[in-house]
């Protein structure tokens, strides 16, 4: 992790455990002086969780603020799986476009060489036509493939930000006040355990349900 990574690390932890504002939270972490030289062999949550208990946070607490980072984390991932196979859908339907404008020309040539060319270069003309005709149907078939894994993906990125907001919700976090998981870095945090596959053609199971987490305490009075 790099220098400016850690310090904004340090900076978004503090804010989670003391509800400080950015502006202070980062005064703070810079009058901290050096960090523990254990410290970078901690993962993120590892220190998050020992900076939080020992700021008096419960372990209940801790554990509702981390599964909401995680679950934001795999929402931000389930997007951008969307992102990328509405790209490819994209990409499918402007070539299958293309496929078919050939396939019309090559069909419309070959009717024009009715008129004038001999047996031999009509049929030519006809085989060109209809291997252009298949072409442009494999090309549909395959656009018509990536739209409906762009729609999949969509639903998948839409029901993974519901189940974040609802962790988010259950763990104190909604809304724009300090320490909300959505001004985390999804990099700043391991790989979730669960994840949305991006898959072009196949329906994954979906977002697996969250367990439920234990109620949140009261915040310690400062």
């Amino acid at each position: 992790m790099t220098r400016n990574k850690a310090q904004k690390t340090a900076i978004r932890q503090r804010m989670a455990v003391t509800g400080e504002p950015y502006s202070v939270a980062r005064r703070a972490a810079a009058d901290a002086g050096p960090e523990d030289p254990d410290r970078d062999e901690l993962t993120p949550e590892e220190r998050y969780a020992r900076e939080a208990e020992a700021a008096g946070s419960s372990a209940a607490e801790i554990e509702a603020q981390l599964a909401a980072f995680r679950a934001q984390e795999a929402a931000e991932r389930a997007q951008q799986a969307a992102d990328r196979a509405r790209e490819r859908a994209d990409r499918a339907e402007e070539a299958a476009e293309r496929a078919e404008e050939r396939a019309g020309l090559a069909q419309e040539a070959a009717e024009l060489a009715e008129e004038w060319a001999d047996p031999e270069e009509l049929d030519r003309a006809q085989q060109r036509a209809d291997q252009l005709e298949q072409a442009a149907e494999q090309a549909r078939e395959q656009a018509d493939q990536a739209e409906e894994a762009a729609v999949e993906a969509e639903e998948r990125a839409e029901l993974g930000q519901e189940a974040a907001d609802r962790v988010r919700e259950e763990a104190g976090l909604a809304g724009d006040g300090p320490g909300d998981a959505a001004n985390w870095d999804a990099d700043d945090w391991d790989t979730p355990q669960w994840d949305v596959p991006d898959h072009p053609h196949h329906r994954g199971p979906g977002t697996p349900p969250l367990p439920p987490l234990p109620p949140r305490p009261p915040r310690p009075h400062r």
